[in-house]
């Protein structure tokens, strides 16, 4: 059986993934569940899972997956320079690989008929942008660290010579809607938004146009954890777009941060935490913070009810996991 017979929801953004790519068939290389694909000396793969039936309807969960450098004894900055350099990304995380020493950048959404609209169009685009920035991540970083790309060749065809016409023609897209003006400004959803934040968060201001200001519950001391979704911050290569940002209020050094930020998004990528694994754990203002972009061009009335569902889940999921850590630090050892 393969995904291209479309069966299930998730297939269906497997097909739509890779009719986005406008693939080289000679170099795909099929999987019962998706593919991976070489758009240059790079593979990326997508997958769909089989789905999970909950609350009368099925999830499927949708992931893309870029290798793009090796560590080769240099992980430790390879961390410290992904940590800021993501503060400034899109829609996908860093994760490092210790056994094959490799990292990647990751995406992933849960699919459901209901959310379709909005998660369709934004993981076709991640696949898109992330295999843009993997190319020049590893290149920059093997220029500046000294390490190795994690170059990568097709069973059969061998390596591809040069990168496909497609990703250009496609990022030219996402940079030219960046220039116009933004269009969530304004937009009726920025009341539905305001009523997911009423209903989960602390505290919340808003404008009604533009941007939320919210905070959510931290039992680790401190100060709440801090949201703020909205449009003032252009992206600096994408333009116009909808920033989000959870602020977790933890003190930690420099090199801590980056850790964990890897750590984080290793975490989301293999657990069901049933919020769209769209964007990065990074580090913001000397910060631990998880960072979205939405380009402009994905503007659909869903997308900022979908980020703020998504970002009030990873709020709470993320202070119940250092919770439980603080406990068990707390606990006698044996």
């Amino acid at each position: 059986m393969s995904w291209r017979q479309k069966r299930s929801l998730g297939e269906e953004f497997v097909s739509k993934i890779y009719d986005t790519f406008q693939v080289d068939e000679r170099y795909v290389l099929d999987h019962p569940d998706g593919f991976t694909y070489w758009s240059g000396d790079l593979a990326t793969t997508v997958r769909t899972d089989p789905g999970l039936f909950r609350q009368s309807q099925v999830t499927y969960r949708v992931t893309a997956t870029t290798e793009f450098i090796r560590g080769r004894g240099r992980v430790p900055e390879v961390i410290l320079a992904l940590e800021e350099i993501l503060d400034h990304g899109t829609m996908s995380g860093a994760v490092y690989n210790p056994q094959s020493d490799v990292f990647a950048l990751e995406c992933g959404v849960y699919a459901t008929e209901d959310n379709a609209e909005f998660t369709k169009a934004a993981m076709a685009a991640a696949v898109c942008l992330q295999v843009n920035e993997a190319m020049e991540l590893s290149t920059r970083l093997a220029e500046h660290l000294r390490t190795s790309i994690a170059y990568s060749a097709h069973p059969t065809q061998g390596p591809r010579s040069g990168v496909d016409e497609s990703l250009s023609r496609t990022f030219e897209q996402f940079t030219a809607s960046g220039a116009a003006p933004n269009r969530w400004r304004g937009q009726p959803e920025w009341q539905q938004a305001e009523w997911v934040m009423e209903r989960e968060a602390i505290t919340f201001e808003s404008d009604h146009q533009s941007r939320i200001h919210a905070t959510f519950p931290w039992h680790c001391g401190g100060e709440p954890i801090d949201f703020l979704v909205g449009i003032d911050e252009a992206h600096p290569r994408l333009g116009a777009g909808l920033h989000a940002t959870l602020v977790i209020p933890m003190p930690l050094p420099k090199a801590g941060i980056g850790k964990l930020a890897l750590n984080l998004n290793h975490y989301e990528a293999n657990e069901y935490k049933r919020c769209h694994t769209l964007g990065s754990w990074c580090m913001h203002d000397e910060k631990l913070a998880f960072r979205l972009f939405v380009p402009n061009l994905l503007y659909t009335p869903q997308a900022l009810t979908e980020v703020c569902v998504a970002m009030a889940t990873r709020a709470i999921w993320v202070d119940e996991w250092f919770v439980a850590l603080r406990q068990q630090a707390a606990q006698p050892s044996s």
